[in-house]
């Protein structure tokens, strides 16, 4: 008995350590990395970006304006981005508009 319990709680700690969980950034917490993810509204669309409000602050995201069509991007629309921060610029490398499909960008 003592032998399945131990067992059981070894498994139980190898599930438990194998989720892997990403933290959302906001804005005003922003410093150089690799890879991050944003969630925000659309406040200003201009051309190849558009300015990410979400609520702790607003950043102009270099998306490509190909991808905010496909996106269909429309002022005040709950947006997801995924991209690099480095010196106040976010560099989008994809797009998740509430409810929709992933939207990957391939900088020209």
């Amino acid at each position: 008995m003592k032998l399945l319990l131990g067992i059981g709680s070894a498994a139980l700690m190898t599930l438990a350590s194998a989720s892997v969980s990403f933290a959302q950034e906001t804005i005003r917490d922003l410093r150089s990395t690799n890879t991050l993810t944003l969630s925000g509204e659309v406040m200003r669309i201009m051309g190849d970006d558009f300015v990410l409000d979400d609520g702790t602050g607003q950043i102009l995201v270099d998306a490509e304006s190909y991808a905010i069509r496909q996106a269909g991007l429309s002022l005040g629309d709950t947006v997801t981005v995924t991209g690099t921060y480095d010196d106040h610029d976010f560099e989008a490398i994809s797009i998740t508009p509430d409810g929709g499909e992933i939207i990957y960008i391939f900088d020209d």
